[in-house]
C-alpha cells in the first residue's frame, strides 16, 4: 500500500530545504567576495558554538526526513562546504588526510558524528537518488580516508556514468582519493580501467590538465600516468583524445623544464602514454623527440631533467622498434623492450 505523505511534514521539509539553499547561496557569496566582514561571518558559522553545522547534520539523520531527498541533498552540500571552510583554519594540520573527520566530530559532536557516518555511507550507496549519492560520497571524501573506505572508491565511476553532469565534482573526489596514496591509488586506477565510467573520468582529467591550476594539473597527470601503466591502458583513450594529450604535453614540457617536480609529472605521463597508446606514439613523433632532445642537451637544466628526457626518448624508440618487429614477425602484440 502506498504511503500517504504528511502534508504538514512536506511543508516543513520544503521550508527547511529553502532555508538550507539560502545558507549555501550566502556561503558562496561570502567566499566569492571574501571581505573582512564576510570572512568573520564564515569563521563564526564554522565554530562548534554555532548550531548551524550540527543542525544540518541532524536534518540528514532524522528519520522523519529520510524520504525528502531534496532536503538531504542540500544539507549534504551545505555540510561539505562548511567543513571545507572549517578545515582551512587548521593550517598546522593541513597535511592530515583525516582532518575532515576530526573537524566533523568537533562541529557535529561525537555522538551525532557516530550516528551520521553510517547514514552517509548508506546515502552514497543507494541507487534511488543519484544526486544525493553524489553529494554523500563527496562529503565522505572531505572527511578523509577514515570515512571513505577502499570499497567505496568504485562508486565514483558508477556515479560518473549515471551523472555525467557531475563530472567536475566527482573528478575532484578522484584527485583527493589518489592523493591519499597507499592502496587507494591502485584501487582507483583499477576502477578507472575496468569500469565504463573510467573513460568519462579520463576525458575530464584530460580537460583539467589543459585548463586547471597547476596543482590540479599535476594531480591529474599522476592519476593518468598510473592508469596508462595498466594492461587495459590502450583502451582508456579515444584516438583523438590521445593526440590531444600529446599536444598538451608537447606544449607544457619546455614551459616546466626548470621545475623538476612538475617536469617529472609531464614527462612521466608522456612516457607512460606513448608506451601504452599507438596513436599517441605516432602523433607528432618527430616534434616530440626533437623537443625532448633539445631539453636533454640543454646544460642549463638540472641533470635530473636531462636524464628524464633521455629515458622518455629511449622508451619511444624502444616501442617503435617493438612495433616494427611485431609487424615483421606477424605477432599481434608488441614485444617487451629489453
Amino acid at each position: 500500500m502506498a504511503i500517504i505523505p504528511d502534508p504538514v511534514l512536506e511543508e516543513k521539509a520544503q521550508l527547511k530545504t529553502e532555508q538550507v539553499q539560502q545558507i549555501i547561496r550566502s556561503v558562496e557569496k561570502a567566499c566569492e567576495h571574501n571581505s573582512d566582514e564576510e570572512r568573520r561571518w564564515l569563521l563564526e558559522l564554522c565554530q562548534p558554538s554555532n548550531p548551524c553545522f550540527a543542525t544540518l547534520v541532524r536534518l540528514i539523520c532524522q528519520p522523519k526526513y529520510k524520504a525528502f531527498f531534496a532536503l538531504r541533498a542540500v544539507c549534504l552540500r551545505a555540510v561539505q562546504m562548511l567543513l571545507q571552510i572549517a578545515k582551512m583554519t587548521f593550517t598546522d594540520a593541513a597535511g592530515d588526510p583525516d582532518l575532515g573527520w576530526k573537524t566533523f566530530v568537533e562541529l557535529a559532536g561525537v555522538e551525532q558524528a557516530r550516528e551520521a557516518y553510517p547514514e552517509l555511507v548508506l546515502l552514497a550507496q543507494q541507487q534511488v537518488e543519484f544526486v544525493v549519492a553524489s553529494n554523500a560520497i563527496t562529503l565522505l571524501s572531505e572527511l578523509g580516508p577514515s570515512a571513505l573506505k577502499l570499497e567505496h572508491v568504485p562508486l565514483l565511476l558508477e556515479l560518473l556514468q549515471v551523472l555525467p553532469d557531475r563530472a567536475g565534482d566527482i573528478s575532484e573526489v578522484a584527485l583527493r582519493v589518489h592523493a591519499w596514496g597507499g592502496d587507494y591509488r591502485p584501487m582507483l586506477c583499477d576502477a578507472i580501467a575496468q569500469h565504463p565510467g573510467g573513460k568519462i573520468l579520463v576525458e575530464v582529467l584530460l580537460q583539467m590538465i589543459n585548463r586547471c591550476d597547476e596543482k590540479r594539473r599535476q594531480r591529474a597527470l599522476k592519476v593518468l600516468t598510473e592508469c596508462f601503466q595498466l594492461p587495459e591502458a590502450a583502451e582508456l583513450l579515444y584516438t583523438n583524445d590521445a593526440r590531444v594529450l600529446v599536444e598538451i604535453l608537447l606544449r607544457e614540457l619546455p614551459a616546466h623544464a626548470e621545475d623538476v617536480r612538475a617536469f617529472m609529472c609531464y614527462t612521466g605521463c608522456m612516457k607512460a602514454l606513448t608506451a601504452a597508446n599507438l596513436a599517441a606514439r605516432q602523433h607528432r613523433r618527430d616534434e616530440v623527440l626533437q623537443v625532448l632532445d633539445d631539453l636533454r642537451q640543454d646544460d642549463r637544466l638540472q641533470m635530473e631533467v636531462r636524464e628524464q628526457c633521455a629515458k622518455v626518448i629511449a622508451t619511444m624508440h624502444c616501442r617503435a622498434e617493438d612495433l616494427s618487429a611485431s609487424d615483421t614477425s606477424g605477432l599481434s602484440g608488441a614485444m617487451e623492450c629489453g
